[in-house]
């Protein structure tokens, strides 16, 4: 009767380091399936953002332009170029948390999985006033999700339509509500002829989920 005991408690021993053992997997093979889609989905962001600037980059010679748009399946000179429908632009660029994204005319629930998207501007990007791009926190390494480590005096840059490329600034950081659009409409008369751009996304805190991480951003000047 003991020994029968002590078989029945080694097979229940074994059983549970089983189900352990495949739970284990388990979450392993979760965890590499998401970092694989997460790399996928930046690796296609990022390689939107370097075509849409390819075009600016060799515009200069006819034929070499041609091949290399042909080759990145962007849209000719006299078409608005696109991902997947929606109107580019521009891109954003932050070396800190190394992002490099295409800015989308349209914030849409599509938009915000495949890029980040102007949300309000008072004369267009990179124009004086201010542009606010939303974008959303995924708290993973996708879109604005690193935002919470940046800092006043780290860089953004923005390529716009016209493919001229602008340095900003950061110079303002705080947490607003979700409803708070106060900061909006920056007028090229408040930021003195700059250009400023605002960055939009939710913040860390789930149990606040109306709450908006805000970065504000100026032009730099060669003085």
């Amino acid at each position: 009767m003991e020994e029968k005991k002590q078989i029945n408690y080694s097979q229940i021993l074994t059983i549970v380091l089983i189900i352990v053992i495949v739970g284990i997997i388990g979450i392993i093979a979760y965890i590499g399936f998401n970092a694989l889609k997460d790399k996928k989905t930046k690796d296609t962001y990022t390689e939107a953002a370097n075509n849409f600037e390819i075009r600016g980059d060799i515009s200069t010679n006819t034929n070499i332009a041609t091949n290399a748009l042909e080759e990145a399946n962007i849209t000719p000179d006299n078409e608005k170029e696109t991902l997947e429908g929606y109107e580019i632009l521009g891109t954003i660029t932050i070396p800190k948390v190394d992002l490099k994204c295409p800015i989308l005319a349209e914030v849409t629930p599509r938009t915000l999985e495949i890029a980040v998207a102007q949300m309000f501007t008072t004369s267009g990007l990179n124009k004086p006033g201010n542009t606010v791009i939303y974008g959303h926190n995924y708290r993973n390494a996708l879109f604005f999700s690193r935002n919470d480590e940046l800092n006043n005096g780290d860089k953004i840059y923005i390529v716009d339509q016209s493919k001229n490329k602008v340095e900003y600034e950061i110079y303002n950081i705080f947490i607003t509500s979700g409803t708070d659009s106060t900061f909006y409409a920056r007028t090229a008369e408040k930021t003195e002829g700059k250009c400023e751009i605002t960055l939009s996304t939710c913040t860390d805190d789930v149990n606040q989920t109306d709450n908006r991480l805000i970065i504000q951003a100026r032009e730099t000047t060669n003085e």
